[in-house]
């Protein structure tokens, strides 16, 4: 990513979503703070206000633009389990109307709003449907056709009611992965399949395979026909990028881009200048002035959708993998990413060191920094021996800034100069955990025969040594570290056990905690104690000491059930349980639990967390809303909010400052409140 910048500046106040409360958001809402970015999937531009975009991303988001790109704001689109917008359509005759198409691991479709993206309903015709593509007839703007994986629909009626106009006996034509309209005659469709492309020429009566001169079984990912010679037809595949003068009737395949980078996700012709095609690879954009003859790399990062601005012809977004949104100015010579607002990131872990905040993004094993409290955050580096590594989980030491602990599913690592080059630790497991002292010992003398006293030397200090083993986690699920006295003390939670050490990870011992193999979580005071909750295979367990001694706690639901443990900031405040099934109270550390608080419905708490220090104020998540309780968790309200659906993993506090919330999300990467 060579030309893009690697700051997310600022954060985005969330504007109003489409969710309508009793009394109206308060000043201190949530906003979206980033890091800004992650991967866009689809884009479309309002051709009546080319100011106003639509980018969709996966994690069923959708944002919407409103000054060219500048700033983003989340539409409230349906959420969907690995949902993924892949096509947007803006009604050409009326700019409040958007139609999204959306694959998903359970009930894709297509969703639709008449209100500028504030209410969604999903179109009943393609109901569980995955829908891959959209477009809209340009000499009848009325017509919409959709290409979904149960075949090509259609609408007549600007998406009021759908009729499927292929051939469902025709096992060719079931996936459809791209569509278009001749420019002239709307009654000419292109399908694309997964294996070569088909045209109709009469609404979709009759269809015809149309892929002479194409490479056999070619993805067709995407169709564009040109609006003023409608016999002239590019098609982006798997093979590469064809182009044909004749609607279709024969294919001619367009040298000149690498191999490497042949997988071309869209082709596109530059609006102002005729020749000038577009093409959008897993390895970047391409760009040629001669019709596909010679092309020049424009950027190498994956473009997955691209839109022109039709008042602006030199103006051109590009849809990114793991980039965002980008955008040129000058026909694609420079592009620069314009994310702010835009994020599609799952943060796994956050952590304090010294003033700066850490964060890794999940689905990449990314580092991004903030030195602002979480207000803006910009891209850290990753050192060379971090490279091809995907980080899980990090962890700063509290007495050192420069210290930290970050760790990938099967190995740890340790930087000493905050950040800039990394070391793998070895894990070596200390056979007796607790060695006898060091011993000064006087340094022997020198044999001598005469008589007179030997001469006594300095002292030195012998170090016994430390029998260990090695030991090699396949799992390592957390990192955390905090203070006793004088002492940092770090655990890494992993499927061998929780290990512990007192010397920053020269030395290890696993804490024994009965009936337990597997350590997956640890839940901590925000100000350290001494107490601290452990999540393992076994079920709940407790410390009151920093972690040398664990008791189990008895709990009715099993580990698995439990999202988050809320530990009080003292134990006049009931431990705190967020679960599947609602969330639980404890009044006895744990041994007894009371489930359902009173204003907490008994649904899935995702997570939950104490908001100030005498342990009166505390946070739930319940279904992406928040609740408060201003008596330790026995009563719970709604907060007001304009923001309709998080999906937060966990609440947090840095280093006990209670004026700042944070809410760490599996896609909208991390928010916060005052």
């Amino acid at each position: 990513m060579n030309r893009f910048s690697q700051v997310f500046p600022g954060a985005l106040a969330l504007v109003a979503l489409g969710l309508t409360f009793a009394a109206s958001a308060p000043v201190a809402d949530w906003t979206i703070a980033g890091p800004f970015g992650g991967t866009a999937t689809a884009l479309a531009i309002d051709g009546n206000h080319p100011n106003v975009l639509l980018a969709g991303a996966r994690n069923s988001l959708l944002f919407e633009s409103d000054d060219s790109a500048t700033h983003w704001q989340p539409l409230n689109l349906p959420k969907r389990t690995l949902g993924e917008v892949t096509s947007i359509l803006i009604d050409p005759q009326n700019s409040d109307h958007f139609l999204v198409g959306m694959i998903a691991g359970f009930n894709p479709g297509l969703f639709d709003s008449h209100n500028h993206g504030k209410d969604w309903t999903a179109v009943k015709e393609l109901r569980d449907v995955g829908v891959r593509a959209l477009a809209f007839a340009p000499s009848k703007p009325s017509r919409f056709v959709a290409g979904t994986l149960q075949g090509v629909m259609l609408s007549d009626d600007a998406g009021q009611t759908w009729t499927r106009i292929s051939d469902p006996q025709n096992p060719e034509m079931v996936g459809i992965t791209a569509v278009a309209f001749d420019t002239k005659n709307p009654d000419i469709i292109y399908a694309g399949t997964p294996h070569l492309p088909w045209r109709t020429s009469d609404g979709g009566k009759t269809w015809d395979s149309i892929h002479t001169g194409m490479i056999d079984d070619s993805d067709v990912f995407s169709i564009y026909v040109d609006p003023a010679a409608p016999n002239d037809v590019f098609a982006s595949a798997c093979s590469g990028i064809y182009s044909t003068t004749d609607r279709g009737d024969v294919w001619h395949k367009l040298l000149g881009i690498p191999n490497t980078s042949r997988r071309t996700h869209v082709v596109r012709e530059d609006p102002a200048l005729p020749g000038t095609i577009y093409a959008g690879t897993t390895l970047g954009l391409f760009k040629s002035t001669n019709g596909g003859s010679s092309w020049r790399t424009l950027n190498d990062t994956q473009v997955n959708s691209l839109a022109f601005d039709p008042s602006q012809t030199r103006t051109m977004y590009l849809a990114l993998e793991y980039e965002g949104v980008g955008k040129s100015d000058n026909s694609g010579e420079s592009i620069r990413l314009v994310n702010d607002g835009f994020a599609d990131r799952n943060v796994s872990s956050v952590t304090t060191s010294g003033s700066r905040l850490y964060a890794v993004e999940g689905a990449t094993g990314d580092l991004f920094v903030s030195a602002d409290r979480g207000s803006s955050w910009s891209s850290e580096p990753l050192a060379r021996t971090l490279e091809g590594v995907r980080l899980r989980t990090i962890t700063g030491i509290p007495s050192d800034p420069h210290i930290l602990f970050a760790g990938s599913p099967h190995q740890i690592y340790k930087t000493i100069d905050g950040g800039k080059t990394w070391k793998p630790v070895a894990l070596r497991v200390m056979d007796n955990p607790n060695p006898p002292a060091s011993a000064a010992q006087p340094a022997q003398a020198n044999r001598t025969t005469r008589t007179r006293p030997a001469a006594r030397g300095p002292t030195r200090t012998v170090r016994p040594r430390i029998a260990s083993h090695l030991v090699y986690p396949a799992d390592v699920s957390g990192l955390y570290a905090i203070k006793n006295g004088a002492k940092d003390i770090v655990f890494a939670a992993s499927d061998i056990g929780l290990l512990v050490s007192t010397d920053l990870g020269e030395y290890w011992s696993v804490a024994n905690l009965p009936g337990s193999t597997g350590v997956d979580t640890l839940y901590l005071t925000a100000v350290p104690d001494g107490r601290i909750m452990a999540r393992a295979t076994g079920g709940l367990y407790l410390s009151k000491d920093f972690g040398e001694h664990w008791t189990a706690v008895p709990f009715p639901l099993p580990p698995s059930d439990i999202n988050g443990i809320a530990v009080p900031p003292s134990d006049a405040s009931p431990l705190l349980a967020a679960t599947r099934v609602g969330l639980y109270r404890s009044t006895d550390e744990g041994q007894t639990w009371l489930k359902g608080p009173h204003g907490l419905p008994s649904a899935t708490v995702s997570a939950a967390l104490y908001g100030n220090s005498d342990g009166t104020l505390a946070y739930a998540i319940e279904y992406g809303q928040l609740y408060q309780s201003t008596d330790g968790g026995a009563n719970w309200s709604v907060t007001p909010t304009r923001y309709p659906s998080l999906q937060v993993r966990q609440l947090w506090v840095a280093n006990g400052d209670f004026s700042r919330l944070y809410g760490i999300t599996i896609d909208l990467g991390i928010l916060f409140r005052e």
